[in-house]
C-alpha cells in the first residue's frame, strides 16, 4: 500500500472515531478533526465506500454519522 493510502486510510479512522455516537455536520468535522477540506473529503469518501458512514441532509446542511445496522 501506497503512503498516500495509508495517510487516507488514518484519517479515516480519525472520522470514523470523531463521528462514533454522534451526527456533525461538514463544519464541525473540519474543526473537530482539524483536517484540510480535501483530505476531509477524501476520508468520508473512503468510508462511504466501505459503507461505515450515513449522510443526511437537514434545512440544506449534510450531516454524517457512523452507519450502524441493525438486526431484529
Amino acid at each position: 500500500m501506497d503512503a498516500e493510502k495509508v495517510v487516507i486510510g488514518e484519517n479515516a479512522g480519525l472520522v470514523w472515531r470523531t463521528l462514533y455516537n454522534r451526527r456533525l455536520s461538514w463544519d464541525e468535522l473540519v474543526r473537530e478533526t482539524g483536517l484540510e477540506p480535501v483530505k476531509l473529503a477524501l476520508a468520508v469518501g473512503w468510508l462511504a465506500r466501505e459503507d461505515k458512514i450515513s449522510f443526511t441532509s437537514d434545512g440544506g446542511v449534510m450531516f454524517f454519522e457512523v452507519y450502524q445496522e441493525h438486526y431484529y
